[in-house]
């Protein structure tokens, strides 16, 4: 018999070494309204050494409440003039300032957490839009969920999170279960197809740790008659081939393997039950951690004025944060990482669950449900008195927020015990 040699899966790098690997430059979008360079978002320059101008403009108009629309570039503080999408999609400066229309001061305010925003429901980025119009037609049925959507494996898989099991608190809170029919009664819906996508292990790990994410991206003109065509903000034009959804790297890992082998690769065919609603959900829940949305609140040295979102009335609320209290919700944020990774589940219980929610969906024997997303008790709020720690308003406003997050915590709980019976998976 003739043996082969030992796999290299992915190919070796020449000379590399992660200890002498240097990190990607960087495009930088800066807050106008503040002093300094106030940066809003840093993002790797992988764009061909840039950044795709879509992307950048829907993550800065996400973090100040929505603003894609209204949103627009520029390289002066003042906004005199604006950039444009160029005609590649790539920003290629060091540093943009991110405007919003009106006077300097004062400031536009800013959503800090992802607990803190609200899904803009039947106002998505154009892009998203086209996207999701264009794939309605051409996403497949029930055999792409025997493979992983990046990889093509068909071995090794789990079922994926869009928005994660333990944000379900804001799944409720945000509606989200509209887009997620479920068939079964006891199916939560967050757990319903609309909210999954399969992915090999390595890879579901490394996207439960907020390296990358799905976004639509539009490619190479294709002008008809060899010329360049007129381009919008969203990129949406008759000439442009139709927008594919590719994975983009937000931050590497420690081998810096991810961005070379994973960015802008266009995904296989995903299964027509998943909501575009959800992709731009877990989007939004990428860029609002801690791990990209990074340097705005710890690095600031005057007060940033703040989107809060307040359960009780039902609307945004402008709050300023001093810069103590903006490091200390940075921080935490930071500090709630999911539980251990617990026992895999049964296969057969999850294929059995997810083979009744959907047939012919969920049919290999090779799966595995998801059950490290976010499995803990995050302290993702802030109530008026922990944001008004510097101005104390007595005992009984610390002690209902106290209740709060007991409650939050016991909700989660019931959350998690739910989900486990459902699988028939003792505790």
């Amino acid at each position: 018999m003739q043996l082969r040699p030992a796999a290299n899966e992915p190919e070796s790098q020449p000379n590399y070494s992660p200890a002498t690997a240097q990190r990607p430059c960087r495009v930088d979008f800066l807050h106008p309204g503040y002093p300094g360079r106030a940066v809003l978002l840093s993002l790797p320059a992988l764009d061909d050494g840039g950044i795709d101008f879509d992307t950048a403009l829907v993550a800065c108009g996400l973090v100040a409440g929505n603003r894609w629309n209204d949103g627009f570039f520029s390289l002066d503080r003042s906004g005199a003039v604006s950039v444009e999408r160029p005609d590649d999609g790539i920003l290629r400066e060091p540093q943009y300032f991110f405007h919003l229309p009106g006077p300097l001061n004062p400031p536009y305010p800013t959503v800090p957490r992802f607990s803190h925003w609200r899904f803009p429901h039947n106002d998505l980025p154009p892009l998203w839009q086209r996207w999701a119009a264009d794939a309605a037609a051409t996403r497949m049925g029930g055999e792409a969920a025997r493979r992983c959507v990046l990889s093509n494996y068909g071995d090794g898989l789990e079922m994926a999170h869009l928005v994660p099991a333990g944000e379900d608190n804001w799944w409720l809170s945000n509606q989200m279960q509209q887009y997620s029919p479920t068939q079964l009664f006891s199916t939560d819906p967050i757990d319903g197809p609309a909210n999954l996508l399969t992915l090999r292990a390595d890879l579901h790990s490394v996207f439960n740790e907020r390296h990358f994410c799905f976004v639509p991206k539009v490619g190479e003109k294709s002008g008809g008659d060899g010329s360049e065509a007129d381009t919008g903000r969203d990129g949406a034009t008759a000439e442009r081939k139709p927008p594919q959804l590719v994975l983009h790297v937000f931050n590497s890992t420690p081998s810096g393997q991810l961005p070379n082998l994973w960015h802008n690769r266009a995904v296989h065919p995903i299964p027509a039950t998943v909501a575009v609603e959800c992709l731009f959900a877990r989007f939004a829940w990428t860029i609002l951690s801690p791990r990209v949305f990074d340097m705005f609140l710890p690095s600031t040295s005057v007060p940033r004025r703040l989107l809060l979102w307040n359960r009780e009335k039902g609307e945004w609320e402008t709050e300023e944060a001093s810069p103590e209290m903006c490091r200390k919700m940075w921080k935490n944020a930071r500090s709630c990482s999911p539980r251990k990774r617990s026992a895999p589940r049964s296969a057969d219980a999850a294929e059995e669950l997810l083979a009744k929610e959907s047939p012919r969906l969920y049919d290999s024997g090779y799966f595995r449900a998801d059950t490290s997303e976010n499995d803990g008790c995050y302290n993702d709020e802030l109530g008026p008195a922990e944001r008004q720690e510097d101005q104390p308003r007595g005992r009984s406003r610390k002690r209902r927020h106290s209740f709060e997050e007991e409650q939050d915590c016991k909700d989660s709980d019931r959350s998690r015990l739910r989900r486990r019976m459902l699988l028939s998976i003792p505790s």
